[in-house]
Formats: structure tokens, sequence, C-alpha cells
């Protein structure tokens, strides 16, 4: 029997399914409080579907570099994604990696972090002078 995820009884029953760019998942109805609900499987609100971003968490754990990393999702999957959205990934599901490999991660991030904030001003407005 299936339980409520908003109200925790056990009368809900599967209506239908969403369908959006990521994917579809089953809705479910809970007769008891009146709520739709979808459930939760770790990507929710995420635009990009669940294999792309596995995908770019494994080749960055890899040691792949960012880049590297949109480079390959452009080549192989034909996906759009930019370093940045890379990164977040990175940052919000690196608790999944394994310790070392989190934990290497984490320090590869820091050091892009930090080595952003040393760039001279007019290398990145790129005055002269």
């Amino acid at each position: 029997m299936l339980t409520c995820e908003l109200c925790g009884l056990n009368n809900v029953a599967k209506k239908g399914m969403r369908h959006n760019a990521s994917g579809s998942k089953q809705k479910f109805f809970c007769n008891s409080c009146g709520k739709w609900y979808v459930h939760d499987d770790g990507f929710k609100r995420m635009r990009t579907k669940p294999t792309h971003i596995v995908r770019a968490l494994h080749e960055y754990g890899d040691g792949a570099s960012l880049k590297k990393v949109r480079e390959h999702l452009k080549q192989h999957d034909h996906v759009k994604i930019t370093r940045w959205a890379i990164r977040k990934w990175v940052v919000k599901y690196s608790h999944l990696l394994k310790k070392t490999s989190r934990n290497s991660v984490l320090q590869r991030l820091r050091a892009v972090s930090t080595s952003m904030k040393n760039i001279p001003v007019s290398k990145i407005t790129g005055n002269i002078g």
C-alpha cells in the first residue's frame, strides 16, 4: 500500500503521468489530504535528464575538467550545458560520491574557485595596459 509523502496516510492512488523535458514520472493523489504529488527521486526541479547529470558527475569524478565534461556532453549526448551548471551539480550531489572521490572533487572545486580570484582584472575585462 502506498503512503502519502505529505500527510503520511495510506489513502493514495496513482493518477496519471507527468511529462516534461527530463522524462515522465508517475503522479499520485492522496484521497485523505486531497493533494497531488510526484515522488522525489533526488533530481527534483532539475531541467536536465538525470542520465546527463550522472554522466557529468562521473566524468568530473574521474578527473576531467569542467570544460572537458561540457564538451563530452555536447559531443556524445548533444546537450548544451554550461560549466557553471556542472559545477552546481557537483556541489549539490557530492554527498552521493564515494568518500575518497568526494574529498578530491571538493578540493578541485575549491582550487578552481580560489584561482579565479587571483586573475588580474585587466585579463578578465580585456583591458590592455
